[in-house]
C-alpha cells in the first residue's frame, strides 16, 4: 500500500536556512545573563568580602592555584583566615537550609595548602605619597597589603619584635602554626611592605614625627593591656592576665605547669589559656565564666574544643577573693543572678553572695577583657577607649585613619574588613576621590562587606552595576544537585593534642577539598555548565570565545526554557526594553 504524502502548499517551502528569518519580534521578555549583580549568601555573610561561590567553583575543578587567587583580591591571608576565622559564611550557606553547609573556612585553608602561590615579587610605587601603618596585626597587615598594591610606599611600625600582632602573639600554635604567620608575612615583604619593628609610638616615636615622616597614618594597635579583675589581685607569678601569658607561651617561653590550673573568663582568649594549660601539663584545668555556658562569647567550636580535652566550666560565677599563701591559691566565687555589659564592653553582674565556694589552684589565669593604650594620642583621643571612625575609618583628624580592635572590631575576620575599608579612604583621601556615592557601587550585601575587586574597577572608570540581589535558596534549581554529605574535617586525637602544641585541625586532602567544593551551589555564578545552551529550543544561545554565553535576539523568543534550566540563578528574564548590563568582571 502506498503512503499518503500531502501536497504542500509552497507558501509553506523556503529554500533558504531557518537561522536566516528572524523570529525575535515574538519576544515579550528576552534573557539576560546578569550574574554580576547577584551574590551569594555566603559572600555577604564574609566581613573579608571574598567571592566565596567563585573561588570554590574554581576548587571544584582542580584549580586551587586560581582559587587561592580569587581570595587574595579581598585579604592578604587565606592561609591565615582558613584556620583562625569563625566562618559566618556557612551559617548563610544556602546549602544548610538543604542538607549541610560547605565547609567553607576548610576549603579557603585547602586553597592555601594546595594551590600554589604567586611567587611575591616587589610592586612598584606609583605615588610618591607615602604612607604610615602603626601596628602589624590583622588590620594593619591588611591595609598595607592593599595599599602597596594600589602602588603607595608603605611602612608598617610595631612594638613587637616581629609582625603579625595577634596572629603572632597570642593565638596559640594548635590554632596557627608559627611556621604559617612567618610564610605569609614573608610574602608581605616580598611585595615592598617595609617593617619597623621594636618601635613603640609614643616613646621609640612621636605621632607627630610620623605624621610628618608620612601622608596619611593608619593606627590599629590592637588591644594591647589587659582589664584587671574587679576584685584586687594579689602581686603573685602565680595569678597572671592570660594575654600576657599567651605571649609568653608564642614566644617559646614555655613553663610546665603542675597541680590545678584556674581560668577566669568566657572569652576566646580564656579558652585559648585554658587550652594551653592543659598543654603545658596542668593536672585538671577549671575555666570559671560568669555568663551562661550557652552565652559564653567564645566561639563554639573552641567551647566544645576544650571540653574533649577535658577542661570543666564553671559557669555564672564570678571570683569574689584570690587569696595567696605558700600552700597554693583559694580563689573564692560566688553566683552570677544578672549579668550586663557597661558602655567599655566590660561585664557587670548582681551575685548571690551566699552561694559560694571555694577553688584551690597552683595557678589562677584570667582574661577578662582588654584595652587600648592610646596614650600616644593628643588629648582628648589619649583618654578614650575606642576611637571613632567614619564608614572608610577616617578620625576627625585629616589623613588619620584607624581600625582593628580600637575601632570595636572583636576577630581577625573583622579587623582584615576594617583595614581593607580603611585602604579604600586612605586611597581616596590621597587622590581626591570622592566615596559619597562607593557604598552602593561596591557593596555586596546589606551588611557592610566591600569588594576591592569592584572598588577598583570604579576606581578605573569601569561600568560596575551594584552587587545588590541575593541568591535564594528556592531560586537553587534542585534537580541537579542531590543530597551529599558535608566532608568531615579530621583532627588529631584528644590525648594526642593534650601533649603538645601541634595543630589540632588537620588540612582536606586535594582529592577532599574537590568533592567538597561540587557539593556547592556555586550560587549565582555562571560556571558554563552549559544548561542555557543545551535545552534552548531555538539554537539562540551563543557561547563566547573566552568565557560566558550570548543571547541571539534574532532568533530568541523568549520562552525562558534557558533561565528554567540555569541551575544556580545566574539568568534573569526582563521585558524588552530594559536596559540590562551582562557578563562579567572576572
Amino acid at each position: 500500500m502506498a503512503s499518503y504524502q500531502p501536497e504542500l502548499p509552497l507558501r509553506h517551502i523556503a529554500s533558504r536556512s531557518s537561522r536566516t528569518i528572524k523570529t525575535g519580534y515574538q519576544r515579550f521578555e528576552r534573557p539576560v545573563y546578569d550574574y554580576d549583580t547577584r551574590y551569594a549568601p555566603c559572600r555577604a555573610h564574609c566581613p573579608a568580602g571574598h567571592d566565596i561561590a567563585w573561588a570554590i567553583h574554581l576548587a571544584s575543578r582542580g584549580r586551587f592555584d586560581l582559587a587561592r587567587e580569587a581570595f587574595a583580591e579581598e585579604s592578604p591571608f587565606p592561609a591565615i583566615t582558613g584556620r583562625v576565622c569563625y566562618h559566618p559564611c556557612e551559617g548563610a550557606c544556602n546549602r544548610a537550609d538543604y542538607d549541610q553547609p560547605i565547609a567553607i573556612n576548610a576549603l579557603e585553608r585547602a586553597f592555601a595548602e594546595h594551590g600554589a602561590a604567586a611567587v611575591p615579587h616587589a610592586v612598584a610605587s606609583v605615588y610618591e605619597e607615602s604612607i604610615g601603618v602603626v601596628g602589624a596585626g590583622p588590620a594593619g597587615l591588611t591595609c598595607a597589603y592593599h595599599l602597596v598594591r594600589l602602588g603607595y610606599p608603605v611602612t608598617v611600625y610595631d612594638a613587637n619584635p616581629t609582625p603579625g600582632g595577634v596572629l603572632a602573639h597570642g593565638i596559640p600554635a594548635y590554632r596557627l602554626p608559627r611556621a604559617v604567620v612567618a610564610a605569609e608575612i614573608a610574602a608581605l615583604r616580598a611585595q615592598g611592605i617595609v617593617f619597623r619593628c621594636g618601635v613603640r609610638v609614643g616613646t621609640d616615636v612621636s605621632l607627630a614625627e610620623l605624621r610628618e615622616r608620612h601622608d596619611a597614618l593608619f593606627l590599629a594597635p590592637g588591644l594591647a593591656r589587659p582589664r584587671s579583675l574587679s576584685i584586687p589581685v594579689p602581686e603573685d607569678p602565680r595569678v597572671e592576665a592570660a594575654i600576657r601569658f599567651l605571649r609568653a607561651v608564642a614566644a617559646g617561653k614555655e613553663r610546665r605547669f603542675s597541680g590545678q590550673v584556674v581560668v577566669i573568663g568566657g572569652g576566646d582568649v580564656a579558652i585559648d589559656a585554658a587550652r594551653s594549660a592543659v598543654r603545658l601539663g596542668a593536672a585538671k584545668v577549671i575555666l570559671c565564666c560568669a555568663e551562661a555556658r550557652t552565652n559564653m562569647p567564645a566561639h563554639p567550636e573552641e567551647v566544645d574544643a576544650a571540653r574533649q580535652e577535658g577542661i570543666e566550666i564553671l559557669d555564672r560565677v564570678a571570683p569574689e577573693s584570690i587569696q595567696a599563701s605558700d600552700g597554693g591559691l583559694h580563689l573564692s566565687l560566688v553566683a552570677v543572678q544578672h549579668l550586663r555589659r557597661g558602655e567599655d564592653g566590660s561585664i557587670l553582674f548582681d551575685v548571690a553572695a551566699a552561694e559560694r565556694r571555694v577553688l584551690k589552684a597552683a595557678h589562677v589565669l584570667y582574661a577578662v577583657g582588654q584595652e587600648a593604650d592610646l596614650s600616644f594620642l593628643p588629648a582628648p583621643h589619649s583618654r578614650k577607649r575606642r576611637l571613632r571612625v567614619d564608614a572608610w575609618g577616617q578620625t576627625s583628624v585629616p589623613g588619620l585613619f584607624a581600625g582593628g580592635d580600637i575601632t570595636g572590631t572583636y576577630s581577625v575576620v573583622n579587623a582584615i574588613s576594617g583595614g581593607k575599608r580603611a585602604a579604600i579612604g586612605l586611597d581616596a583621601f590621597l587622590r581626591g576621590l570622592n566615596l559619597e556615592d562607593a557604598e552602593e557601587r561596591i557593596r555586596v550585601g546589606p551588611h557592610g562587606v566591600v569588594s576591592m575587586r569592584a572598588y577598583l574597577a570604579l576606581r578605573r572608570g569601569e561600568p560596575n552595576p551594584p552587587i545588590t540581589r541575593p541568591v535564594r535558596l528556592q531560586a537553587i534549581n534542585l534537580d541537579y544537585f542531590p543530597p551529599a554529605a558535608r566532608t568531615p574535617v579530621s583532627e588529631l586525637g584528644h590525648s594526642t593534642r593534650a601533649a603538645s602544641f601541634a595543630e589540632v585541625n588537620l588540612a582536606l586532602s586535594p582529592e577532599e577539598a574537590v568533592a567538597e567544593a561540587q557539593r556547592c551551589f556555586h550560587c549565582g555564578t555562571c560556571t558554563m555548565c552549559g544548561n542555557c545552551f543545551r535545552y534552548c529550543p531555538d539554537s539562540s544561545v551563543i557561547q563566547l570565545e573566552d568565557w560566558g554565553f550570548s543571547i541571539d535576539l534574532d532568533h530568541c523568543k523568549g520562552c525562558g526554557v534557558c533561565v528554567e534550566e540555569c541551575p544556580r540563578d545566574a539568568m534573569s528574564m526582563v521585558p524588552e526594553g530594559e536596559l540590562v548590563r551582562e557578563g562579567s568582571s572576572r
